[in-house]
């Protein structure tokens, strides 16, 4: 899998930033590894930086991760992620919220940190 990320905790929200070409079998893959590593953090509010994920760009594919973070992450109260302007669709938004999980979809760090910290 040609995927790395890192984790900063910081106070009242943790962010993880992620790089790479996955397929999107791998990436929903590592969203069910994250759910599991999410469960036990202290924070339950978390900003995914996808700003240098390089691969998945249709309405279909963020639709999908959409549903597999509503699968995985539902135990946290907050989701920002963070998109290159040019791959904002909010399928993925609104695949989550269709199961009650609270993700918006920003392309600014800045913005989602302020919606995370509200």
């Amino acid at each position: 899998m040609s995927l790395s990320f890192k984790v900063e905790h910081r106070e009242g929200y943790s962010v993880v930033r992620v790089d790479g070409d996955p397929s999107l079998g791998q990436f929903l893959s590592f969203l069910h590894l994250i759910g599991v590593e999410t469960a036990g953090w202290p924070v339950k509010r978390v900003l995914l930086d996808l700003r240098d994920v390089r691969t998945f760009a249709t309405f279909t594919e963020h639709g999908a991760v959409g549903e597999e973070v509503a699968r995985h992450l539902q135990h946290l109260h907050r989701i920002a992620s963070v998109v290159p302007p040019d791959r904002i669709t909010r399928a993925s938004e609104k695949a989550a919220g269709q199961s009650g999980v609270d993700l918006t979809v920003f392309t600014e760090e800045g913005d989602a940190i302020g919606w995370l910290t509200a």
